[in-house]
C-alpha cells in the first residue's frame, strides 16, 4: 500500500513527529508495502517494524486494516497513504482497536492528488464531502478529510491537521498528516514544528 514514487521528504516529517513524542521503538509502519519507512526509520535508530496483508516488514508478520485485531500493538502506528485503499466504514474500528491498544497514530492521506491508481478506493482526501470524479478506471470516490479527523477523535484521540508542503517543489508535493495522541499532543509536536517551519523558510528564500 505505497505509491508508486516513494515521498522521502515525507518520511522526514514523520521520523521528527516521532522524536518531538519521544518514541523511538514499537513504532508499526501499517500498510507498509516494500519497506521503504520502515528501513528509513531503523536506519535512524528507530525501533520499527511494519505489516501489511501482502506480509510484514522488519520483523512483523501479515496484518489486514480491515481486520484491526490483526495489527499489532506498538507505541505508534503509521498509516502513510493506507486509507485511500480502505472503505471508510473500516476507519472506525480500526481507530478504536489504536485506542485501546494506546497508540499515538500518524495518518498521511493525498489531498489532490487526481491519480488512476485502479486500487484507491478513495482517490483523494478534500476538506469537505463531494461527488465522485469520473477517472480512467471509472468513478473514484473523494473522501473528506474532517471526516477522517471526526473519526479518530471519537475513538478519544485528540488531533492536529497539518497539509505538508515539504519543499514548495512541485504541485504534487503535497500531502495531509493527522497527528493524533491522548494527551501531550502540543508539546510532542512543538519540536518537529519548528524544524519544519525552519526548513520552509529556508526553501522559500532558495526560490527568491
Amino acid at each position: 500500500m505505497r505509491r508508486r514514487n516513494y515521498d522521502w521528504s515525507e518520511a522526514a516529517d514523520i521520523y521528527a513527529i516521532l522524536r518531538g513524542f519521544g518514541v523511538r521503538r514499537g513504532v508499526v509502519d501499517v500498510g507498509c508495502g516494500e519497506g521503504q519507512l520502515v528501513r528509513y526509520l531503523k536506519e535512524r535508530g528507530v525501533e520499527a517494524a511494519g505489516c501489511d496483508v501482502a506480509g510484514g516488514c522488519g520483523g512483523a508478520g501479515p496484518c489486514d486494516v480491515t481486520k484491526p485485531e490483526t495489527v499489532p500493538a506498538g507505541r505508534a502506528w503509521i498509516l502513510q497513504h493506507v486509507l485511500e485503499h480502505v472503505p471508510e466504514g473500516a476507519w472506525r474500528p480500526l481507530f478504536a482497536r489504536a485506542a485501546e491498544a494506546g497508540v499515538k497514530l500518524i495518518v498521511a492521506v493525498a489531498p489532490g492528488h487526481i491519480s488512476d491508481d485502479p486500487t484507491h478506493i478513495c482517490n483523494h482526501f478534500a476538506p469537505r464531502p463531494s461527488r465522485m470524479y469520473y477517472g480512467k478506471f471509472g468513478a473514484v470516490k473523494i473522501c473528506s478529510i474532517s471526516a477522517l479527523r471526526r473519526a479518530v477523535e471519537d475513538a478519544g484521540y485528540r488531533t492536529k491537521l497539518f497539509v505538508d508542503t515539504h519543499t514548495f517543489s512541485s504541485p504534487w508535493d503535497l500531502d495531509y498528516i493527522v497527528v493524533a495522541a491522548k494527551r501531550g499532543l502540543i508539546r510532542g509536536l512543538l519540536p518537529w514544528l519548528m524544524r519544519r517551519k525552519f526548513a520552509q523558510l529556508k526553501a522559500a528564500f532558495k526560490l527568491w
